[in-house]
């Protein structure tokens, strides 16, 4: 009798003191999309999904988090760091390259925010996975260290390399794109725009447009965001390019300083997230009033897929992300001082902030899936 009571003292403290941490937030308005939240599976999708609200909420409790103590540092932030917005991307030498993929929510802003979301992230999917193993990660590639390569990052490596730039077969009918739902057929003013503007910006490859798509996601944090599916031919090569549509990044509630316009600002984001030889397939156009960042959709270019590998191989794929992280954030912040700073933060003060977050994303993820029924 006495060992059932302890465990259930035990067990009530835990719940005590997740209630007092979601508490310990101050929750922000915000309007959350119906058909995000229905694609969203989980709290980590559902964070996913939300990348602005995150932002909204380290605006409004910037006092109460311990990690603003490290805050004052300001550097480039990937904006959506999470553990599934990691992959290989083929380069303009055509070898493929380990990395952050996603660019839409990067810019200026305090760093350690941005190692904080990835790391309620990873908790979010992973609840055991141990917090002091990400820091020390992240720490190796703050300071230009190493660490070894998960078997699973060398598959896709490989993987990557063997696909290369081509189309994937299954996504065309014949010389055409296939239609899938949210598909729609763009008009010929406008696809004669996109053709005549991309045919002449890659004049020198002799590219030329032969089938487009407007589509959109729903889910994600670029869900519901605007986006054609461009096939193109260039040499006897097919190869599928994508026109995104760029709005302000979710960090702009706690940036820095200014954000760049958006054609500087994806600039940036490519040469600290690949270097100088990332594909030269990326570009911005301007369209009707509205920024579309170009990109390549290569078979080779390879995104985490966490759902695919068991846990203990995702805890090491998580690590060696949290590792790649940090070499990102070393590019525009003095590492030395920025983690003696960061290191003040004790793991049991990082742990309240963590626990406080994790816990207010399943409790809106379970209210806001609730709305739904």
């Amino acid at each position: 009798m006495k060992t059932k009571k302890t465990a259930f003292v035990f067990f009530l403290s835990i719940i005590l003191n997740l209630n007092l941490a979601f508490a310990s937030l101050q929750d922000v308005p915000y309007k959350f999309d119906n058909e995000k939240v229905s694609a969203s599976r989980d709290a980590f999708h559902f964070l996913r999904s939300f990348v602005d609200y995150y932002y909204s909420l380290i605006a409004a409790n910037k006092t109460k988090l311990n990690i603003s103590r490290a805050a004052n540092f300001s550097g480039w932030c990937v904006g959506d760091a999470h553990a599934e917005n990691f992959g290989v991307l083929i380069q303009r030498t055509l070898s493929p390259l380990f990395t952050m993929n996603d660019m839409d929510d990067a810019g200026p802003c305090p760093v350690a925010y941005d190692f904080l979301r990835f790391i309620v992230s990873s908790r979010l999917y992973l609840p055991n996975i141990d917090i002091n193993a990400i820091y020390s990660a992240y720490e190796q590639g703050l300071l230009g260290r190493n660490i070894p390569m998960p078997m699973r990052i060398q598959d896709m490596l490989k993987q990557a390399a063997s696909k290369g730039i081509a189309i994937e077969q299954k996504k065309l009918d014949g010389v055409k794109l296939k239609r899938k739902d949210l598909m729609m057929e763009v008009s010929r003013d406008e696809r004669s725009l996109i053709s005549d503007e991309l045919e002449s910006l890659f004049r020198n490859e002799n590219l030329k447009v032969l089938d487009m798509v407007m589509t959109s996601k729903i889910g994600g944090g670029s869900g519901g965001l605007l986006r054609y599916e461009i096939l193109c031919v260039t040499g006897n090569q097919l190869i599928q390019l994508e026109l995104k549509e760029l709005v302000a990044p979710a960090i702009a509630v706690i940036a820095t300083s200014a954000i760049p316009e958006q054609a500087e600002r994806m600039k940036t984001a490519l040469e600290i997230n690949q270097g100088h030889m990332y594909s030269q397939y990326y570009n911005v156009l301007k369209m009707g009033g509205r920024s579309l960042l170009l990109r390549p959709k290569f078979s080779g270019n390879l995104g985490v897929d966490l759902s695919q590998s068991s846990p203990e191989e995702n805890i090491q794929v998580i690590l060696y992300e949290a590792f790649v992280l940090g070499r990102i954030h070393a590019e525009t912040v003095q590492a030395g001082t920025y983690l003696s700073t960061l290191t003040g933060v004790t793991a049991k003060e990082l742990e309240e902030d963590i626990v406080a977050f994790t816990t207010l994303f399943n409790k809106q993820y379970d209210l806001q899936k609730n709305n739904l029924e």
